[in-house]
């Protein structure tokens, strides 16, 4: 069963998320990446595959397009660590015992960015690491004090000017040094952040764990690949439940 809600946040705006299972189970919360939302499939697929297991979930978007809801041009990855910081304690405040965040590529710097880190564990799905593919192909537009990205995706994305300067300046090590609870990282073997990962894991304090997916490509799209993907975050989740 899913139930939708609308988390307050700064400015007057509003976090949409999706709670799925009781809350008093352990919950994750999925954290999605640059231009994605939270009904991307890894996402809506993770969140029945982890409730099959004895987990709850919730998936919230870091922007969107009800009027009332954060934009990306306005978003920094301060704002996103933010966002992400105010549904943790929404659930927090909601008695939820045990939580866990589970981030796929750009969402990996979100949860690195958290102040709060109030948390129990961090699973990094592929996560991006230094300076990200998505802003290898930037076009300013200096009249909107801000970039169009081609990189990665069909279209171009406005992308403002905060975004990028945090972006070119991430430290990367000193965050993945700061983070005082396990971590896995499960990498995808057919792909370039794959160095990224193993740095990542190579600075991580223990306990931690590294896995790589062979075969498998950024979005884990492959044949079985999102399965291999899911039954590592629960494996590693349930040490802890």
């Amino acid at each position: 069963m899913e139930k939708e809600l609308k988390i307050p946040t700064s400015n007057k705006k509003y976090i949409y998320c999706t709670l799925r299972g009781s809350l008093n189970k352990p919950l994750i919360i999925f954290v999605h990446g640059f231009t994605g939302d939270k009904n991307e499939r890894l996402f809506y697929n993770g969140a029945r595959y982890v409730e099959k297991s004895g987990f709850s979930s919730a998936r919230f978007n870091l922007y969107n397009w009800q009027k009332d809801a954060r934009k990306l041009h306005e978003c920094t990855l301060e704002t996103h660590a933010y966002d992400l910081d105010r549904v943790v304690d929404h659930f927090r405040k909601k008695k939820v015992d045990r939580i866990f965040v589970v981030g796929h590529s750009y969402g990996g710097k979100t949860i690195l960015s958290s102040k709060d880190k109030d948390f129990e564990k961090v699973v990094l799905w592929d996560p991006s690491h230094n300076i990200s593919p998505v802003f290898g192909h930037l076009k300013q537009v200096k009249n909107l004090k801000g970039y169009i990205e081609f990189g990665e995706t069909a279209f171009g994305v406005f992308v403002g000017e905060n975004m990028v300067k945090e972006e070119s300046k991430f430290p990367w090590k000193t965050k993945i040094q700061e983070l005082n609870v396990p971590v896995k990282i499960i990498a995808a073997g057919n792909n370039t952040l794959l160095r990224g990962a193993k740095l990542y894991y190579k600075f991580a304090k223990r306990p931690k764990s590294l896995v790589v997916i062979k075969g498998a490509s950024h979005t884990f799209e492959e044949e079985g690949k999102e399965k291999i993907l899911l039954k590592e975050t629960v494996s590693w989740l349930k040490k802890s439940v």
